[in-house]
């Protein structure tokens, strides 16, 4: 007997519990309480797992937003003590969630955004609603790879964060972080699935860091780059590039000008102003859009010296269509009724005042 059928005639023993099929059984949720059993628990059919020949068994009720992947938290939530060997074998080892493009040598991780929301995290769906000036969907947590709940990322992905942890100290220290994370940070996934810039939005603990960014397997060394999920025509014959330093800014470009969906357009932030030209030629590794117009929408930080742009461009301008800077200039009043400047794209509840030039 298969370690996901063991698990399975383990859970067939709750109260209730009825077999469906040889790989699927229907059981009591301990999340909406109702009287009819809604939570299905059965083998996984994400590629993530099926194209490496995985055997993962995931969990969702047909009633409210209990899903995931069985692994620890899902017995715990149910009460259940399960044997140590078995519930190591629910967890999947790195490498097996790892790629590596063959032609540019990008490593990434195989990981893929939860498609619940918990009623606990509402706050923070409300929060980022205020971000983008509507109400945040699940479509824009898939689009925007929005890491609501810390664990639930390694959770859903069947990912051990504690894998390569050398000492107690250490798993001490990732368990402090992952619970602080998950209930009070909203966080954004990087291109190479590595790393979540993680949003303070009511931590104590860390309540003098506004961001903060956890990195997932510290042996990934690609620069930092975060990207929309967007599906490309790699033929465009006029294809756009915009770029920007923040995630959010980047967003807020994509929600103010480009709010269609088009496969002829990359949205990338960069992390750093001395970064775009870094981030341009990865860009340009996995698109060749050689012919691309560029937008940059840049931090207005009281220092808009066109000519660094030019100066850092100066031997890739041929390369575009052309090359445009855009800065925000509009003000806004803050909470003490002082006028201040907006200053980026990040912040859709603040106004947005558009002035452009072009570099070349």
């Amino acid at each position: 007997m298969e370690n996901y059928e063991k698990i399975l005639q383990l859970l067939l023993t709750m109260p209730g519990s009825v077999k469906v099929s040889d790989t699927q059984i229907r059981m009591h949720c301990p999340v909406c309480d109702k009287k009819d059993n809604k939570l299905y628990v059965g083998l996984s059919h994400n590629p993530i797992f099926t194209n490496k020949g995985l055997k993962v068994l995931g969990y969702g009720c047909k009633q409210c937003l209990f899903s995931g992947m069985v692994g620890k938290r899902f017995f715990t939530r149910l009460g259940i003590k399960c044997d140590k060997d078995l519930l190591n074998s629910t967890r999947i080892e790195h490498s097996d969630i790892k790629t590596i493009n063959v032609i540019n040598k990008f490593q990434k991780l195989d990981l893929k955004i939860p498609n619940f929301i918990r009623p606990e995290d509402q706050f923070k769906v409300k929060y980022l609603s205020g971000r983008f000036g509507r109400n945040v969907t699940m479509d824009d947590i898939q689009k925007y790879k929005i890491v609501l709940n810390f664990n639930d990322l390694f959770e859903f992905n069947k990912y051990d964060l504690y894998g390569k942890c050398t000492s107690d100290d250490e798993r001490r220290k990732i368990k402090f972080l992952s619970e602080e994370y998950s209930k009070h940070f909203v966080g954004l996934l990087s291109v190479d699935n590595n790393k979540i810039n993680l949003r303070n939005i009511d931590s104590e603990k860390f309540k003098t860091k506004r961001y903060m960014v956890y990195v997932i397997d510290k042996n990934i060394s690609n620069p930092y780059m975060y990207m929309p999920s967007t599906q490309l025509n790699l033929l465009s014959t006029k294809p756009v590039i915009n770029m920007a330093e923040g995630n959010y800014d980047i967003i807020g470009a994509k929600e103010l000008y480009f709010p269609e969906e088009r496969n002829d357009m990359v949205f990338v932030a960069i992390g750093t102003r001395t970064a775009y030209k870094r981030a341009l030629d990865q860009v340009l590794k996995m698109t060749g859009f050689l012919n691309a117009k560029i937008n940059i929408f840049a931090d207005n930080d009281g220092d808009t010296d066109l000519n660094w742009y030019r100066e850092m461009f100066k031997d890739w301008h041929q390369l575009f269509d052309n090359i445009t800077i855009h800065y925000n200039v509009a003000n806004y009043i803050d909470e003490n009724g002082k006028e201040k400047p907006c200053k980026d794209f990040g912040n859709l509840s603040r106004p947005v005042k558009l002035e452009s030039y072009e570099l070349f």
